[in-house]
């Protein structure tokens, strides 16, 4: 573990009480010995100090100049700051929403939300409530692990609704893409990534195995995406998820380097 995530009530406090569950992973999983000092972060993304205390207890410090004093020198150098990216990732059969999940945390995505588009062979608009908070707790598990296991500075957020197509070409904002699989009239993606500001969100829409219809196409280009191909082989959905991602943040960190720390 590179980093800890402290949980979503952590409200900044000195001492923070463990759930049984995480101080079983902390202290029979990782075998931290109680004394034991190591980095987390919360769910803002401030860097914390944190030692380990007896009776299940974490003793909180905020690091300074967000650098902690105890770190992973696997750790990357460079870690931003990226214009925050949000995935519109449409629902994707078997395991491949949890491996799309897993990458995107990894690479520092913002925030995700799933899309059920047309050509998606998974239906989860008919699921119950319950059906649907037991889904995200689960994945909300294997972010918490992603951002643990690589110390992106970003605490990924999953978004608890389904959209559809329709609610997302309404509730996005900022620099909106939609990647696709057909020609289009477009622009480059390096030129519609150099009008993005630091504080200003990216969000990305990728289709299903089945990609995007025509007519989905037709709606969020009427509603501000502009279009992007990406020129290479055909992708699988969860290939063509990461590489999009990659493909950003390779621009945007070109941006940031060349401008003197700004986008």
């Amino acid at each position: 573990m590179r980093q800890y995530l402290l949980p979503p009530s952590f409200r900044g406090e000195a001492l923070l009480k463990l759930s049984e569950k995480e101080a079983k992973y902390l202290e029979r999983v990782l075998r931290f010995p109680v004394g034991h000092q190591f980095s987390g972060i919360d769910r803002s993304g401030q860097v914390w100090d944190l030692t380990l205390l007896p009776g299940s207890q974490l003793a909180c410090k905020r690091a300074e100049d967000g650098t902690p004093q105890a770190t992973s020198d696997t750790l990357p150098s460079f870690r931003g700051p990226f214009p925050p990216i949000h995935l519109y990732q449409c629902l994707c059969k078997g395991k491949k929403d949890e491996t799309i999940l897993r990458m995107a945390a990894e690479a520092g995505v913002t925030k995700i939300t799933f899309v059920q588009s047309r050509f998606c062979t998974v239906d989860l608009s008919d699921k119950g409530g319950k059906a649907i908070q037991a889904r995200n707790l689960r994945l909300e598990a294997i972010i918490k692990e992603a951002i643990q296991q690589s110390g992106s500075p970003v605490p990924t957020q999953l978004s608890p609704d389904i959209l559809t197509i329709e609610e997302v070409a309404t509730h996005a904002t900022g620099v909106k893409l939609y990647f696709h699989q057909s020609q289009r009239d477009q622009e480059t993606l390096p030129h519609l990534l150099s009008t993005a500001k630091a504080d200003e969100e990216i969000s990305l829409i990728i289709g299903s195995e089945g990609g995007l219809s025509e007519e989905e196409c037709d709606l969020l280009s009427h509603s501000g995406f502009h279009p992007v191909l990406l020129k290479t082989n055909i992708l699988r959905a969860e290939t063509a998820a990461i590489y999009a991602i990659a493909a950003c943040q390779v621009i945007l960190t070109e941006h940031i380097t060349t401008s003197g720390g700004t986008v």
